[in-house]
């Protein structure tokens, strides 16, 4: 075993049903027995959470030599640096690397070393395999 980095990244951005905050007893305020009900239950996130899922287990499946990460939209401390890493490793210049950023920072993308193949609704997981095989072939 190698202690090289994985040659692939994939990133799947799907919000947590968490907390946001630093708060242990007050960031995650959720469900109908809470004084103000529903505040913060993740319901309206929760299918494209479990559609993200999938598309995880798809891509772990087909590709398990690379690297696959389920990131918040909301973590720009690990997704800013990450994607222009990423995309200035994989030929982006850093034009299109700000681009790349831009572009793939919402709910619902999927970005292969720091490209972004899917934005938007999340794909079924076929075509999301489907996507990632052919942008890795593209830069392969």
């Amino acid at each position: 075993m190698t202690d090289e980095p994985p040659r692939h990244r994939v990133l799947l951005l799907r919000e947590w049903d968490q907390q946001t905050t630093g708060s242990g007893c007050c960031g995650r305020l959720e469900g109908g027995t809470t004084e103000v009900a529903g505040a913060a239950d993740f319901s309206r996130a929760r299918a494209g959470m479990e559609r993200m899922g999938a598309v995880y287990r798809a891509l772990r499946r087909e590709l398990p030599t690379v690297e696959v990460q389920i990131v918040d939209p909301r973590n720009i401390t690990f997704l800013l640096p990450g994607v222009l890493r990423d995309a200035r490793r994989s030929g982006a210049t850093w034009r299109e690397a700000l681009t790349e950023l831009r572009r793939g920072s919402g709910q619902g993308a999927i970005l292969v070393d720091g490209r972004v193949v899917s934005s938007g609704p999340i794909p079924e997981p076929d075509r999301a395999v489907e996507l990632v095989l052919d942008q890795l072939a593209a830069t392969s």
